[in-house]
């Protein structure tokens, strides 16, 4: 697919650190695609676009292609969290889950690399000019799964997590050992549907027509 507006490049062109951290993990916000009953993100109706493909699990990084959420993600690496939950509102076709919260997600961080160089040299569209860095995250372990099968975050779970705000596009809630463990669990106790989401995604992503090509001048009359 093509990322306009995103880097076109390989995530191999960062300079990728080892993360040590705890446990502990961080849930984020992304949004969900209403042409999909599959909880894939969000896929622009057409190209070039401002959308960010995030979560990018075809690659297992967050904030590799975009400066979007830098604050987020450096918020995640100053707190050495070492699981990334995807939380979404499900506006897909599924009727029965429809507006309501979901975990769909995780990414198991074992890398992090400042992007920062990377994102004013490739991306058209980067707001980390003036951050001292922004850090992309990498996984070594990515699942997903159906909506089905997501985790809900009800007021209830979010009362017992001590959080008290809506869930919103910043939304950011740190979870303790033993909360993360809870969700992790579920979501690998589920079939994992990554490879489904890839194909799925790549199936609706707009395609840039070629451009026309030029009428061939046959030979002149006399």
């Amino acid at each position: 697919m093509s990322l306009t507006h995103a880097m076109d490049i390989s995530i191999d062109s960062a300079a990728w650190q080892d993360y040590r951290a705890s446990n502990t993990a961080m849930i984020v916000f992304y949004a969900t695609d209403p042409v999909s009953e599959y909880p894939i993100r969000e896929i622009p109706e057409e190209l070039p676009t401002d959308l960010l493909p995030e979560p990018n699990y075809e690659t297992g990084t967050y904030g590799f292609f975009g400066c979007g959420r830098g604050k987020i993600r450096a918020a995640f690496v100053k707190a050495k969290v070492r699981n990334l939950l995807f939380v979404t509102k499900y506006v897909g076709t599924n009727l029965a889950y429809k507006d309501r919260f979901f975990i769909t997600g995780m990414y198991r961080i074992n890398k992090t690399a400042d992007v920062k160089k990377l994102h004013i040299r490739y991306s058209s569209d980067y707001s980390c000019l003036d951050e001292d860095a922004c850090y992309a995250l990498r996984a070594d372990t990515v699942r997903f799964v159906s909506i089905e099968n997501g985790f809900e975050v009800t007021p209830e779970v979010l009362k017992s997590w001590g959080y008290k705000a809506r869930l919103t596009k910043q939304t950011r809630i740190i979870l303790t050992e033993e909360q993360a463990a809870a969700i992790i669990d579920h979501l690998r106790s589920k079939p994992d549907i990554t490879a489904t989401l890839i194909a799925e995604t790549e199936r609706l992503w707009p395609h840039t027509p070629p451009p026309p090509e030029e009428e061939e001048e046959g030979p002149v009359e006399v």
